[in-house]
């Protein structure tokens, strides 16, 4: 038997062992990259805890600026991996101990978590290029249900605007915060916020229940978006017709490699494509009607139409945005319930079965079901 295929063997049974007796680790599991290594392939089907997955974290940290052979995407991974099971095994640490849920990870893991984050942002140099966004998607998936301290809440208002994974990560921050409330109420009318009305309302909510969004807010957000859709879209048709015309000056020089025909008997040439430019447009938190008479690499609006369906609705609209908004919140399900109840109608009823069904808040579809049995 051929040692490598012998070696491959020995492992599917070792992993066949741990997976059948998911045993409960010790503490001193893994305390190095050599430790790691040597359970990286079982390390999924040990139970959660806490200690093990808080010195993973340690050594995610000492090996990020290494220049020694590490895989650290997988080391990620397999973080990852472990992550989840304090989520989803049976019998976990948790269960255990008689907490609720992951969120009582100690304030060092979480702070190990978020200096882990930052570094994906602020350390990118150590990382392989095309490793990197994956990396951050895991952090941040390893974060996104963890409350910091205030240095941590105060980095991620600082840094929203360098990418999307830092802006998402603030806006559906899990706990309450006096520092994000306080950067939603200063960034309320920020352009570059638009379309993220409803996560911003809801951090307004968490400390003032009685808020309400005016129309002209969001009379000002559907303008702004559809400015910046037909800017973005007359930038595309630019775009395009600059390298229509480049091509047809250009199309005896731009070529890339001569290849021989064997048909022909002769070479052939290889004309560049010039790269396409990307159209992208806003995202919007309503049904958008389509513009099917022009051919664009996706679906863009019929502004005229959009225009009147979205006046004649605006106060339907103001409801729905308070209604998610309310939902987004990080409110007690009780106090949700006296919100939302208020802007239930048969307009907004698709709304308001979609947050329950997501809050699985039965409390609320009674409720409703009186309402609708009247």
């Amino acid at each position: 038997m051929k040692p490598n295929m012998n070696k491959q063997r020995m492992l599917e049974i070792k992993r066949a062992i741990v997976k059948l007796e998911n045993p409960y680790p010790n503490d001193d599991l893994i305390l190095s990259y050599a430790d790691y290594l040597k359970v990286r392939d079982f390390l999924r089907f040990y139970q959660f805890n806490p200690t093990v997955f808080q010195n993973l974290l340690i050594i995610a940290h000492d090996v990020w600026n290494s220049e020694k052979r590490v895989d650290k995407l997988l080391l990620f991974q397999k973080i990852s991996q472990y992550y989840q099971r304090s989520q989803t095994a049976k019998f976990n640490y948790y269960q255990i101990k008689g907490a609720s849920n992951h969120s009582e990870l100690s304030i060092e893991t979480r702070k190990l978590l978020f200096e882990l984050f930052i570094k994906s942002f602020e350390e990118t140099q150590f990382i392989k290029s095309n490793q990197l966004d994956e990396i951050r998607s895991i952090c941040n998936f390893i974060t996104k249900n963890s409350s910091f301290t205030i240095t941590e809440e105060k980095w991620l208002c600082d840094n929203y605007h360098l990418n999307n994974i830092i802006l998402n990560q603030l806006l559906k921050y899990c706990s309450k915060s006096k520092t994000i409330s306080q950067w939603a109420k200063n960034n309320f009318e920020n352009n570059t916020l638009r379309d993220k009305r409803a996560e911003l309302i809801s951090w307004i909510i968490d400390v003032n229940p009685s808020f309400e969004v005016s129309q002209k807010v969001l009379i000002d957000d559907f303008e702004y978006l559809n400015e910046s859709d037909l800017k973005a879209i007359q930038n595309y048709d630019d775009e395009i017709d600059a390298i229509k015309i480049i091509e047809q000056d250009l199309s005896l020089y731009l070529t890339t490699k001569f290849e021989f025909n064997a048909f022909e008997d002769d070479l052939y040439v290889e004309k560049v494509d010039l790269s396409q430019p990307e159209l992208k447009l806003s995202k919007r938190p309503y049904m958008t009607i389509k513009d099917k008479s022009k051919a664009y690499p996706i679906s863009i609006p019929d502004f005229e139409l959009l225009k009147k369906e979205f006046y004649a609705r605006i106060a339907t609209h103001q409801k729905i945005t308070m209604i998610w908004a309310i939902a987004f919140s990080r409110l007690d399900n009780d106090t949700k319930v006296l919100l939302i109840q208020k802007y239930y109608n048969q307009e907004t009823h698709h709304s308001v079965l979609k947050v329950c069904e997501r809050l699985e808040n039965i409390k609320l579809l009674k409720l409703i079901l009186k309402v609708e049995d009247k």
